[in-house]
């Protein structure tokens, strides 16, 4: 069994739940494709639906999610975040993005972040304020990230892409008795 720490509750459950999304979008392109019409881009239209008029469209939910992974893994491992550009307009492009997100987030090392439950971690809005790491991890970063994934799993739901619980989950790490 696996030791419980700050990089086995923040990095592996990032990954396997970006590699999920992966999945889910794949089957969101899917459906878009089997709905084109010659006069209409269903595609686009999915990126830019959002679930109430105040959220964030689903291509945004999906940045969003992985600026979460890769920001909240490097500042947890006190590095230079990667900056990616704001710019995917396709699932094709969002799909990419992931997987550099993935990339990023894979090349980190459990002790770059094993052990820094304590240190000092600020965002530019929370004016002259911080968390701990452990609070920054387990109040901000993971119910953030989780709420933007679901978020952009619903929007695709809401549309009638056949994805369920399972997909949402990815692949479990069962035991055989």
């Amino acid at each position: 069994m696996e030791e419980t720490n700050l990089y086995t509750t923040t990095v592996p459950p990032m990954i396997k739940a970006l590699e999920a999304l992966k999945g889910v979008l794949a089957k969101g392109k899917q459906h878009a494709d089997a709905k084109k019409l010659s006069w209409a881009d269903f595609e686009s239209a999915l990126l830019n639906d959002h679930l109430i008029f105040d959220q964030f469209p689903l291509t945004r939910q999906v940045q969003v999610v992985c600026d979460n992974a890769k920001g909240g893994a490097a500042r947890l491992a006190e590095i230079e975040i990667p900056k990616f550009e704001d710019t995917e307009t396709t699932f094709a492009e969002l799909q990419a993005r992931i997987d550099k997100t993935l990339m990023f987030v894979k090349s980190l090392k459990p002790e770059q972040i094993i052990g820094k439950e304590a240190i000092k971690v600020t965002l530019p809005y929370w004016e002259s304020k911080h968390m701990t790491g452990f609070d920054y991890a387990t109040q901000y970063l993971i119910p953030n990230f989780y709420f933007h994934l679901t978020t952009a799993y619903a929007i695709l739901r809401k549309n009638g892409i056949d994805v369920g619980k399972d997909d949402f989950l990815g692949n479990l790490p069962f035991i055989k008795d």
